[in-house]
C-alpha cells in the first residue's frame, strides 16, 4: 500500500466534507433571506425580530479612513507583508499580516423607521465595500516605511519591499441592506449578531446581489465537494494497487 496516496485520499474526503457543510451553510443563509420579511420600523413594537431593512447611512459623527482619507462611519484595514519563500517551482510568495484595525462610530440605517448600529450592543458582520486596495513596492511610503526601515541589510537594500494594503468603509449617505435580529433598546430598533445560525450582515450589496451571491457559492462548493470526493476515493484505491 501507497501510505502517502493513501493519506492524500483520506484528506481529499476530508475536505469534500468540509467544502459540503459549507454548501449547506450557504444554502440555509439564502433559505433565511428568503423567508425573511421587510422590516418596517416605523411601527411601534417590542422584544426582538428578524428581518431585512434598507436604507441609507445617516450618523452624527464621522471617522477618517487610514489609508484612503475618506469620511466613513465604520472602516476596516490591514497591510499584509510579502516574502519570497523557494519551493520545488522556484518560488512562492507568503503573506502575513503586520498591522490590522478597525474603527466605528454609532450609525444608522434610514429608511423605512430608522436602525441603529453600535458596537456597544454587538454588531453584526459587516461587509463594506473596498476603498482602498493596493500593492506597495516603494520603501519610501508611509503606509509601509515602518516596517522596512528595521531592515537595513545588502539585500534589503537590493530586494523592493512587498506589501499589500486593504481598506473598506462604508461612507455617510451611502446605500446598504441589512438582514438578521433587531431588537428595542431605551425606544430605537438595534441592529443585532445573530445568535447559532442565524445570518445577520450589514452590506453595500443589493438584497438580489446577496442572493445570487449565495446560490452560486453554494453551487460552487458543492461542486468542488464532489471533485474532491471522487478525487479521495480514487487516491485511497490507486493506494491500493
Amino acid at each position: 500500500m501507497n501510505v502517502a496516496q493513501f493519506i492524500t485520499g483520506l484528506v481529499l474526503i476530508v475536505l469534500s466534507a468540509g467544502l459540503y457543510f459549507a454548501s449547506r451553510s450557504r444554502k440555509a443563509h439564502a433559505g433565511q433571506l428568503n423567508q425573511a420579511e421587510a422590516l418596517n420600523l416605523q411601527q411601534s413594537a417590542q422584544g426582538r425580530l428578524y428581518g431585512k431593512f434598507q436604507g441609507t447611512i445617516v450618523a452624527d459623527q464621522q471617522l477618517t479612513t487610514p489609508y484612503s482619507a475618506r469620511p466613513a462611519v465604520t472602516w476596516s484595514a490591514h497591510l499584509e507583508r510579502g516574502t519570497e519563500k523557494p519551493d520545488d517551482d522556484g518560488s512562492t510568495t507568503e503573506w502575513d499580516t503586520v498591522w490590522s484595525q478597525s474603527a466605528n462610530v454609532p450609525f444608522r440605517l434610514k429608511g423605512a423607521g430608522e436602525l441603529w448600529f453600535d458596537e456597544r450592543g454587538g454588531l453584526p458582520t459587516l461587509d463594506a465595500p473596498s476603498t482602498f486596495d493596493q500593492n506597495i513596492h516603494d520603501a519610501t511610503n508611509p503606509i509601509i516605511a515602518p516596517y522596512v526601515t528595521a531592515s537595513r541589510g545588502l539585500l534589503s537594500r537590493l530586494n523592493k519591499p512587498n506589501f499589500h494594503a486593504v481598506e473598506t468603509s462604508f461612507a455617510l449617505g451611502s446605500q446598504a441592506f441589512f438582514i438578521g435580529p433587531v431588537e428595542v433598546v431605551n425606544g430605537f430598533w438595534v441592529a443585532r449578531r445573530g445568535e447559532g445560525k442565524e445570518y445577520s450582515v450589514l452590506t453595500w450589496k443589493s438584497e438580489q446581489q446577496v442572493r445570487s451571491r449565495m446560490s452560486r457559492a453554494a453551487t460552487i462548493w458543492w461542486l468542488l465537494s464532489l471533485v474532491a470526493f471522487a478525487a479521495g476515493v480514487l487516491a485511497i484505491l490507486v493506494s491500493f494497487s
